[in-house]
């Protein structure tokens, strides 16, 4: 059975402390049209037990994904789409609770990798097991201003994540989202955690 983004998400709740906070500063903000670093980001670190490599795989590649995150997924090159589907039988397209429309922004095998990210649900029929929603303007405007970089650096027996989420701003919609995506994440990093066999 494969795990349930949302499931794994919530059931962070309980565990994981949300981490507001300005990071380091972003390698994407500014290079890229609409990606402006606000001061608004989400910071989480994890260590897991697979090489730089295989933690680069699971988020870039649709079986990775498949592994630990969500049910299904279309993960092009750079450019291409990096659409994440949460609930393929009722939106099998991604259109209303995924990620459709988002791309991907760089890869750099074993090392570094970021993608664009839709913040807001498309409706309010998952209730608390979707994001907040957001009409289709704020929910996916061209281009997406958040996106998530991800940093890989080997650590002990296995790799360090540097996990960001950069973009949200400082208005109620958007500060929802971010509560609701700082447990998200935190949620998926253990779903890859696990996947990996432990952490360092």
């Amino acid at each position: 059975m494969r795990p349930s983004f949302l499931l794994v998400a919530f059931a962070a709740v309980l565990v994981a402390v949300p981490a507001f906070g300005q990071s380091e500063p972003s390698r994407l903000a500014g290079t890229l049209p609409s990606k402006r670093d606000t001061g608004h980001s989400i910071v989480l670190d994890v260590d897991v037990a697979c090489a730089p490599a295989r933690a680069y795989a699971l988020w870039s590649t649709t079986a990775g994904v498949r592994s630990f995150f969500a049910p299904d997924a279309e993960i092009g090159g750079v450019g291409g789409p990096y659409t994440i589907i949460f609930f393929p039988q009722d939106d099998p397209r991604g259109l209303t609770h995924g990620t459709l429309g988002a791309h991907v922004l760089r890869a750099e095998p074993g090392r570094f990798y970021a993608f664009e990210w839709v913040v807001f649900a498309g409706d309010r029929l998952k209730g608390d097991n979707a994001p907040p929603y957001a009409d289709e303007t704020l929910r996916r405007p061209d281009p997406l201003p958040t996106w998530v970089e991800l940093n890989f650096t080997p650590s002990g027996s296995g790799t360090h994540v540097a996990f960001r989420h950069y973009g949200f701003t400082d208005d109620v919609a958007n500060r929802a989202s971010q509560a609701w995506f700082t447990r998200a994440w935190s949620g998926v990093l253990e779903g890859m955690r696990a996947v990996c066999g432990g952490g360092g």
